[in-house]
């Protein structure tokens, strides 16, 4: 079974899967036992299949993202400009974009670094 992100292609094929035989009429305990999934795993699946009618996660509440897609590519291009600059002289750098120093906001650029970069 695949491991990662909540509605990564691979997780929603393995959901899929465990509906599907679950569908055909394969008992739970032995579909967990034949795939390494718990039995509880595949229970709780099915159980949102019945109620929601699909594989996928809702969204979960958490903290809104700080910087856009477009500011995560201006801070990117200015960090590869000037790779030797510190954080804190960045982050001094995007005002209108982040929080002041004191305010998380050079976490924020260590957040933007260690995202994957996503098209624009």
């Amino acid at each position: 079974m695949a491991t990662g992100r909540a509605n990564s292609v691979e997780v929603i094929f393995d959901r899929g899967r465990i509906i599907g035989l679950w569908e055909s009429g394969m008992p739970t305990r032995e579909f967990a036992l034949t795939t390494g999934v718990s039995q509880r795993s595949v229970q709780r699946w099915i159980k949102r299949f019945e109620e929601e009618g699909s594989l996928h996660t809702k969204p979960r509440s958490g903290r809104p993202r700080v910087t856009t897609p477009v500011n995560d590519a201006r801070i990117l291009d200015a960090i590869e400009h000037q790779p030797l600059t510190s954080t804190v002289h960045h982050t001094l750098s995007f005002p209108v974009i982040l929080a002041p120093p004191d305010d998380g906001s050079t976490r924020q650029i260590f957040n933007v670094i260690s995202r994957p970069l996503k098209k624009i």
